[in-house]
C-alpha cells in the first residue's frame, strides 16, 4: 500500500529530476528510492518516469497526478501541525526493554525522536535477552520490549512482528565442502561462540542444513558463552577458527580482516517483535514510542531489502 513516505519520494524525484538528487534530499540511498518508485508504479499499474543517462523524465501520467499528491501532502502536514501541541504536552514514563543487537539502530534513535517530539516523556531503557525481557513485560516490570524468536508468552500481551532479520554463519575461512558429511565434520571440528547452551539460533541453522538433525552440543567445544550478542563477532575474531550463528545486523557492525566471512545460515527469517503489556498501547505515551520503533523498523526493512 502506498504511504506518505512513498508520495514524498515521488515528489522528490519530480522536483529534483533524478534518483540521486532525490536520495540526497531525503537522506536515503539510491536503491531505496528506486524500490519506492517501483512500489508506486506497481501499485498504480502505470509507468511514471522515463529514465535517461542523466535524469528521470516524468511521463504525462506522472505530471497529471502531481497537483493531487501535493494537495494530499499539504493536508497531511496541516494535520501533523495540529497534533504537535497535543503530542508535546504528553507526559509520563515508558519502560522499554531491548536486545543488545538492536539498541543502536532502533531504541537509541527512537529515544532521540520521542524526546524531541514529547520532551515530557521519560524513557527508562533496559537491555537484556529475550527470555528476561518477556518475563519483565509479563510481570509488569517493563511496558514495551523488542524481542526475537523463538518465544512463548501468556495471554494478555501484544506481540507484533516488526522486521525479519537474516541469520548468518560467521567465521574465518568458512568450509566450502559440497559433501554434507565432510562439511559437518569441518564445522564440528571448530570451536563455537554462542549466547546460551543450547542456543536456539544454532539449533535452527543445524536442523535446516542437516535434515532436521539436532546440533550435537555434547560433541562440540563451546569456546565462549556470552551475555551480550553484540560481543560475539569480536570474540570469534579473537579466536583461532571459531564460528557463530548470528543475525546479519550484528555482523555489519563488526570490523575484521578479509579472512572473516559470512554466509546465509537459515532459509527462515528470525522474527523481531514489538512485545507489550496488554492495553498499554491504548495510551498516547506508549503509542508514540511504539510508532517510532515501527517507523525505524520499516526503514531498516527497506535497507535489508536492498542487500537481498
Amino acid at each position: 500500500m502506498i504511504d506518505v513516505k512513498d508520495l514524498e519520494t515521488f515528489l522528490a524525484i519530480i522536483d529534483s529530476g533524478s534518483i540521486s538528487h532525490a536520495a540526497h534530499g531525503l537522506g536515503l540511498t539510491q536503491p531505496a528510492i528506486s524500490l519506492k518508485l517501483k512500489k508506486i508504479e506497481t501499485e498504480l499499474g502505470v509507468k511514471l518516469f522515463q529514465r535517461t543517462p542523466r535524469s528521470m523524465v516524468p511521463l504525462p501520467t506522472a505530471l497529471g497526478i502531481v497537483p493531487k499528491i501535493r494537495e494530499i501532502l499539504n493536508r497531511f502536514d496541516g494535520i501533523r501541525e495540529t497534533l504537535t501541541d497535543e503530542i508535546q504536552s504528553t507526559q509520563g514514563t515508558v519502560r522499554i526493554g531491548c536486545l543488545m543487537g538492536w539498541f543502536d539502530s532502533l531504541v537509541l534513535p527512537a529515544f532521540a525522536t520521542v524526546h524531541t517530539q514529547a520532551p515530557l516523556i521519560q524513557l527508562k531503557i533496559h537491555v537484556d535477552q529475550t527470555a528476561n525481557l518477556i518475563h519483565m513485560v509479563t510481570h509488569g516490570q517493563l511496558d514495551l520490549a523488542i524481542i526475537a524468536q523463538p518465544f512463548d508468552h501468556a495471554e494478555g500481551v501484544h506481540a507484533e512482528k516488526i522486521i525479519d532479520e537474516e541469520l548468518v554463519l560467521f567465521g574465518k575461512k568458512l568450509p566450502k565442502q559440497t559433501d554434507k558429511l565432510e562439511r559437518k565434520k569441518s564445522l564440528l571440528s571448530r570451536p563455537w561462540v554462542t549466547m546460551t547452551t543450547p542456543d536456539s539460533i544454532v539449533d535452527t541453522f543445524w536442523k535446516e542444513h542437516f535434515e532436521g538433525e539436532s546440533f550435537p552440543w555434547n560433541r562440540v567445544q563451546i569456546a565462549a558463552c556470552l551475555d551480550h550478542i553484540i560481543a560475539i563477532p569480536k570474540v570469534v575474531m579473537s579466536l583461532e577458527n571459531a564460528l557463530c550463528v548470528i543475525p546479519r545486523q550484528i555482523i555489519s557492525q563488526a570490523q575484521g580482516s578479509a579472512d572473516f566471512e559470512f554466509e546465509s545460515a537459515s532459509m527462515q527469517k528470525n522474527g523481531l517483535y514489538l512485545f507489550a503489556r496488554s492495553g498499554c498501547l491504548e495510551l498516547k505515551r506508549f503509542t508514540l514510542v511504539a510508532n517510532e520503533i515501527r517507523r525505524l523498523a520499516y526503514n531498516k526493512k527497506d535497507q535489508l531489502g536492498e542487500r537481498s
